[in-house]
Formats: structure tokens, sequence, C-alpha cells
């Protein structure tokens, strides 16, 4: 999978433990029983991660920097990853020191929580997605707007929930959008300016805000086009557009779309959908850690 690397995960994880600041948790050290925490605070005990909600897990790299993190805890139970859960599951069994139990559970479930929340939208726009253009289904994509640190996690999310990775970042692709338009004078200019620097294996894609910005980025060149904040009708309109130039561009719808108003982009001709809100909007899967 996609960079699912234990290693990514750890790094992730020791910084959540560093935050928390597990050493000087009182009330761990206090119910473990302060007058012989020496002895105790290594005893082991068992804990569980039960879903609270249904959901994707996209979580399986955590799993292992767990295991690597520490010798001292075991799995004892783990989902595949892009696996489905449903309210009540048990996904995670784990023992360990009951001081180290205490400390994972919130960056544990912190990490977790946000990773499944992504994998488990995604799969729902994609199923949406399928149903309203199963013939010739429109990838849905997630877009740059990821947490500092925490992108390949985002896109490893995605692509669990069946959504795809698109310009993972800004040499993974050329995007001319209306800042770079304002400053090189207008679409033909960027394009021309762009293909002087930009490697030749990279497809040249432009942001338009209406049919005549999408006329005029066809006519200059343009490999791909962005419609942006275009209505399922427009969306129609260009299309009948794009079909009709000589050399035929991917076509990307943005802006704006969610539940809701997917389904009146999944249209056969568009190529992708990015959805801004599966990264920069998550709704956290509902997950619990309970010793037992």
């Amino acid at each position: 999978m996609y960079h699912d690397y234990p290693d990514h995960w750890k790094r992730l994880l020791i910084e959540g433990l560093k935050e928390d600041g597990s050493p000087w948790d009182w009330t761990t050290l206090g119910t473990i029983d302060v007058q012989s925490t020496l002895t105790k605070k290594n005893a082991r005990i068992r804990a569980r991660v039960i879903a609270k909600s249904n959901g994707v897990w996209a979580a399986h790299g955590l799993v292992e920097a767990v295991s690597s993190l520490s010798e001292r805890i075991r799995i004892l139970q783990a989902p595949q990853a892009g696996a489905p859960f449903k309210k009540g599951d048990t996904l995670i069994r784990l023992t360990g020191p009951v001081s180290e139990i205490f400390a994972l559970e919130r960056p544990f479930l912190n990490l977790a929580a946000y990773s499944c929340g992504i994998a488990t939208r995604t799969a729902a726009l994609v199923e949406l997605v399928s149903m309203a253009c199963p013939r010739r289904t429109p990838r849905v994509v997630l877009t740059r707007k990821t947490l500092p640190g925490f992108r390949d996690l985002a896109v490893q999310s995605v692509i669990l929930g069946g959504g795809f990775p698109h310009r993972l970042n800004l040499a993974a692709g050329v995007l001319i959008k209306e800042n770079h338009i304002e400053a090189a004078g207008g679409i033909k200019k960027a394009i021309l300016a762009v293909r002087k620097v930009a490697p030749h294996g990279l497809k040249i894609e432009v942001e338009v805000r209406n049919l005549k910005e999408l006329v005029s980025a066809l006519d200059a060149g343009a490999e791909g086009v962005l419609l942006d904040n275009f209505t399922g009708l427009e969306v129609r309109q260009a299309l009948k557009t794009v079909k009709k130039h000589p050399k035929r561009a991917f076509v990307e719808v943005s802006g704006g779309i969610n539940e809701s108003n997917i389904s009146d982009y999944a249209i056969e001709g568009v190529d992708v959908i990015s959805v801004g809100g599966l990264t920069h909007s998550v709704i956290s899967a509902d997950l619990s850690w309970l010793v037992y």
C-alpha cells in the first residue's frame, strides 16, 4: 500500500506520546498504587479498541508501529487494512505493561480515528459515484488540503476507502490556477511559460471558472481542465465543449462537493472528482479504548 510503513506511523505516535507527557501521568501513577509504583507499573494488562460507529479500518500501519515501539506490547488481534467494521466490533486486542497501555490510549485513538474517518467518508462517496455512474465511474481523489506531516497518512486512508491520490505535491503535476493566470497575463501565456520549465512527462492542467476560460485553455493546448465550482448542468455543457475539441483533455471537477451533491457530478466524461472535505473536514471514526 502507499507509504503504509510503520516508521511513518511511529513518528506520529511518538510525537503524540511526547505531547501527552505520559511519564508525568499522575492519574495513572495514582491509580496503580503510588506505594508500589516501581513494581506495579510494569504489571501486564489487556486492552481492546471497540468501534462505536461503522467504518473502514485504515490504521494497520499504526498497529505495526505499536509493536515496533515497545517489545513489551503484544497485539493479539487486528483488522486487515481496508476492512469494513460495524458499531460494536472489537477491532484491536493487545496486552502490555499498565503504564504503556494507559499512555498509548489517546495518541493511538487520535491517529486511528482520523485515518479511519477519512477512509470511511471516502468509501461512502465512492459508492455514491459508482451508483450514479456505473459504466465509466469517475475517480474520487483528495486534494493537498492536508495538515503538514499528515499527507501520507491521508493519502493512504483515501486509497483504503477506494479513492485515489491526485497531485501529491507541487512537483507531482502542473495545475495552473487563477492566481497563476493573473500573474502570467492570461491562460495562453501561462501555459506557454510553464511548458518551458516543466518536465516533459507532466500533463498541464488548467483551472477554469466558466465556458469562455474552458475554450481558451483547450485552444492553448491544455491537456487537462479543472472545472471549478461549476454546477452539474454547467459540467454537462462543458463536457460537450471538451468532446468537440480535436484533442480530448481529461476533466476534473471540484469545489464544494460533498455527499449531498456528488451524484450530480458523477457524469460519464468526468474523469476525476476532487473533494477537499475528505481531509480538511474530517469526521473521525468513533473508537473506544477499554482495559479488561
